[in-house]
């Protein structure tokens, strides 16, 4: 596709409104060089990441993050000039731009002290659309709350494709220099495509069959608009429509969670604490545990869930609890098992429960040994086992960062192995996949702790059968 950057572009600065009360300052981040970051008059109620087209950050996506900031959201501006020189120098066979973008998010965040944690939405001009595009799709669901392009057309100019991910599929229209992002059936969050009618870039026919049948998205047309966006007033009203549509629709995890509040008995009583909890009932009536899961530090993606929803089909019950969400401030083992405990008496009552589980993945896998070594006497007798999926040599209840933003480590670690031994009263085992690597793993075993391997990643390879038998195998014995 062929990118217009003309002096025309400059009329923009005459169409443009004026501000009020504008906050604006810079930040330097590595990979995306200078970041412009608009911030809204109030505390931030949303956040979003925009991404220009390669013309850089000017003109009129200036005008949209200042609009988008007037309706409360901390804007961050991205250069895609900075950040597609980054792109090209990466060494890996593939790109994965929702890991820098979901980095990006968490780092700023945690740097303006935001007090919960927004899942962004990611925006788009031109280049940034398509790129915006392909890090929707590839991304784990509940990642980011949804994407806005504006001036769309799915082929790109990358020396490497993107990463196939959650996937996101493509093809090679020139090795080494362009590829053509291709059409999906598996969103989760919403795409909201703006286009002109007068795009010659971006013609708005091919645009249209491109998208149809795409779920979650939607074409918004412009009639008097053409790639450059020139006039405020024939794009400012759609923009807001479509931006307040992102916000308003339902996450990943809360889709799910209607989904299986339905399922489940009429009769039960919600929990009224205030912890991020989702609960997926049995899928068919047992005698075994429920089991209480920690989600990693990315939250309940659609690894946990679909994990849950796999424990659900063989008969446990599964209360999961979204460690993004809970840990994103401080906690200590104490507090955090204190309110966990609450919430895993609630449901083992509700759901007639004698025993449970204590499980959790990546960063919920160092906190559960914890919380188990906490619980009182009257839960630890409930407590059949420990099971831990990747978890690391320490643990921190806090979601932390150590990027380039320098917001330094956590002086708060625990130690996980010793924590694990002090288990007395349930059986534990910690799970890792054969492609983590051994020096996490080698410390587990060296110290007399039971350790299982099962092919596979960090997110062995998504098999949630051979996991979930691993549940049921460790209750079982």
């Amino acid at each position: 596709m062929r990118r217009l950057t003309t002096i025309s572009l400059l009329l923009i600065l005459f169409c443009a409104p004026a501000f009020s009360n504008e906050v604006i300052d810079h930040i330097s981040y590595g990979k995306f060089g200078k970041i412009t970051v608009y911030h809204p008059e109030n505390t931030p109620t949303s956040v979003v990441l925009f991404v220009s087209g390669d013309g850089g950050w000017k003109d009129a996506v200036v005008v949209m993050a200042k609009d988008l900031a007037a309706e409360g959201a901390l804007v961050l501006g991205i250069d895609a000039r900075h950040y597609g020189y980054y792109l090209s120098k990466v060494s890996a066979a593939c790109l994965y731009p929702a890991a820098d973008f979901e980095e990006l998010s968490l780092s700023v965040q945690k740097k303006y002290k935001l007090v919960n944690y927004h899942k962004p939405v990611l925006m788009g001009y031109s280049y940034g659309a398509v790129l915006v595009y392909g890090s929707l799709v590839q991304a784990p669901p509940d990642t980011f709350r949804g994407a806005i392009a504006l001036g769309f057309s799915p082929d790109i100019n990358l020396k490497k494709p993107l990463c196939r991910g959650n996937g996101l599929t493509q093809r090679v229209l020139k090795k080494g220099f362009s590829y053509y992002l291709e059409s999906t059936k598996s969103l989760t969050a919403p795409f909201i495509v703006l286009n002109g009618e007068k795009d010659l870039a971006c013609p708005f026919d091919a645009s249209a069959t491109f998208l149809r049948g795409i779920p979650m998205t939607e074409l918004i047309p412009l009639p008097n608009v053409g790639h450059g966006f020139l006039n405020h007033g024939d794009w400012q009203p759609e923009l807001k429509t479509a931006f307040k549509k992102i916000l308003a629709a339902p996450t990943f995890t809360e889709q799910k969670s209607m989904e299986h509040k339905a399922m489940a008995d009429k009769q039960l009583k919600p929990y009224t604490g205030n912890l991020p909890l989702i609960l997926i009932p049995a899928a068919k009536k047992s005698n075994l545990p429920m089991v209480f899961m920690i989600s990693g530090d990315g939250g309940w993606t659609g690894f946990d869930q679909a994990l849950a929803e796999s424990l659900a089909a063989k008969g446990l019950a599964v209360l999961g609890l979204d460690a993004q969400k809970y840990f994103w401030n401080a906690k200590t083992p104490e507090n955090s098992t204190l309110e966990i405990a609450k919430a895993i008496q609630h449901y083992k009552e509700e759901l007639g429960k004698g025993n449970f589980i204590l499980a959790g993945y990546s960063f919920g896998a160092s906190i559960v040994p914890f919380v188990a070594n906490r619980l009182s006497p009257e839960l630890k007798a409930d407590l059949k086992a420990v099971i831990s999926l990747s978890p690391d040599v320490t643990a921190d209840f806090e979601i932390h960062l150590i990027d380039l933003l320098n917001f330094g480590s956590s002086k708060n670690k625990y130690d996980v192995i010793a924590e694990i031994k002090k288990i007395k009263t349930a059986d534990q085992v910690s799970i890792f996949g054969t492609g983590e690597g051994n020096a996490i793993k080698s410390k587990f075993i060296k110290s007399g702790l039971k350790v299982l391997t099962i092919v596979g990643d960090h997110h062995f390879n998504k098999d949630y059968v051979s996991i979930s038998s691993a549940f049921l195998k460790q209750v079982s014995e």
